[in-house]
């Protein structure tokens, strides 16, 4: 029996049209969807229509939109092809609703024939599209299967509130308010006191009593205090005192892995931050404390032009700022000495050693996922080509693809011959390197010698399963 579903607000109006599970009862939900329409009145004068694949495309888009209007929190887009629907910021208070328009029996991910369709929404009429999107999936009787997937947005892009500058303000305050006490107690007058020669006798016992005192101090502990003159590696390591209180049990990665995939990239992100800022007249060097997932916890400068021009340097916005500063981090860290130079350049060095179990082939396994690929010279340019490779990539990975144990994105970028056969590819990420052996790409470099014309791609493993392909330099036109 076939069936509408309509949801209505003044300036959108979704239409759902299909074959009802129980031809006996209207009001059961849709077995088939056959038909989706959705008029924007005022926006545009044609009406969107597709199938479930444009539903569903819809119903995330403006949900995830939804989410970052509401939130503050932009989410980063991945730079893969573009999906069916997608919803973007314009100019003031407008938003840009974008269709791909597809033609049938051509995957998703070629966009090639036709432009896609912008329509430019007001503020009042993305909500009305908001709302008939949730009152949609607030609808059990209609397609109970269909569900917002919201996403947490990664704590590295979350920034502190406030700037270094204001948070810096309380304690150069103290050290202000320090100083003028100082300079106030410089000017008065010394107590004048007449010096007294102490009973022998009595002072005697005195320095007796004081020195086994010492020497009681020296020798005796409480079981289980702290060594005075010991002092925590790691502690040293972050700025103020509550991140040395937080980075003091965390327990250290000492394998080689690890260190040469965190290494490469926080490396990468730090270099890409610091692309425009102004170069200093030396050497800064930092001390930094980095997260097995890659994310910086903490640093201390390592000399004094490091602290005068830690504001230039990318370290305070993409240093992680925890909800609760006083909670000690659980998770393994590593250490690395990174030095800005004058040149423009970030080196990153790891201050401690891989682990002392560590086998030449663990090494050399750690060192060569993150290789970087030569940098192209034949490149391959026609349009056709490279959505048929991009097509011929995509069904070979998918061909061979098993579930992945990652918790996050896996980002590689992959390169090609003009033949179709996989010259190499390199991790875009740490995890990426970590699991690369879990993916099929190593089992697909075929040509690792090839003299043909090349082209890359970026190939994305995301934690749900999902694999995405599309070309490194974007789509061509």
């Amino acid at each position: 029996m076939s069936v509408q579903r309509q949801y209505t607000l003044p300036h959108c109006n979704l239409v759902l049209e299909g074959l009802s599970a129980d031809a006996n009862d209207p009001l059961s939900p849709l077995a088939v969807l056959m038909n989706v329409e959705c008029h924007l009145p005022g926006a545009t004068d044609a009406s969107l229509a597709g199938g479930r694949e444009f539903l569903d495309s819809l119903v995330a888009a403006v949900s995830r939109y939804g989410q970052q209007l509401l939130s503050g929190v932009p989410y980063p887009s991945a730079g893969t092809a573009p999906p069916l629907v997608e919803v973007k910021p314009g100019d003031g208070a407008h938003h840009h609703l974008i269709v791909q328009q597809q033609p049938l029996g051509q995957p998703v991910s070629d966009v090639n024939a036709q432009p896609p369709l912008d329509i430019k929404l007001t503020t009042v009429q993305f909500y009305d599209l908001m709302e008939a999107v949730d009152q949609l999936l607030a609808d059990t009787q209609t397609l109970p299967d269909l569900t917002a997937q919201f996403q947490a947005v990664s704590r590295r892009l979350v920034q502190p509130t406030e700037p270094v500058a204001k948070r810096a303000a309380p304690a150069a305050l103290g050290a202000a308010a320090l100083a003028a006490a100082g300079l106030a107690l410089f000017f008065v007058p010394p107590p004048k006191f007449e010096p007294t020669r102490p009973d022998a006798e009595s002072a005697a016992p005195a320095a007796t009593s004081a020195n086994s005192g010492v020497a009681d101090a020296n020798s005796t502990a409480a079981p289980g205090a702290p060594d005075p003159g010991a002092a925590s590696t790691t502690a040293e390591l972050a700025p103020g005192a509550d991140s040395l209180k937080r980075l003091e049990s965390a327990p250290a990665i000492t394998d080689a892995a690890t260190l040469n995939l965190l290494q490469s990239d926080v490396k990468r992100r730090l270099q890409e931050a610091w692309a425009n800022a102004p170069r200093p007249s030396g050497d800064l060097a930092y001390r930094m404390v980095v997260s097995e997932n890659g994310d910086i916890l903490g640093y201390k400068y390592e000399n004094d032009l490091a602290l005068a021009e830690v504001d230039n340097t990318p370290l305070p916005k993409l240093t992680f700022t925890p909800v609760d500063g006083a909670e000690p981090v659980r998770e393994r860290v590593a250490q690395f000495i990174t030095t800005f130079t004058p040149a423009g350049e970030v080196v990153v060095e790891p201050t401690q050693s891989p682990a002392a179990d560590a086998t030449p082939a663990d090494v050399a396994m750690a060192a060569a996922p993150t290789a970087e690929l030569p940098t192209l010279d034949s490149k391959i340019t026609d349009g056709d080509r490279i959505r048929d490779l991009n097509s011929t990539l995509y069904d070979n990975i998918l061909a061979r693809l098993k579930p992945l144990s990652a918790s996050e994105p896996l980002r590689f970028r992959v390169r090609l011959t003009d033949s179709g056969d996989v010259v190499g590819y390199e991790p875009v990420n740490a995890a990426a390197g970590l699991l690369a052996a879990e993916t099929p790409l190593p089992g697909l470099v075929t040509a690792p010698d090839s003299d043909l014309d090349q082209v890359d791609f970026q190939v994305v493993f995301t934690e749900k399963g999902v694999l995405e392909v599309s070309p490194w330099d974007g789509w061509p036109q």
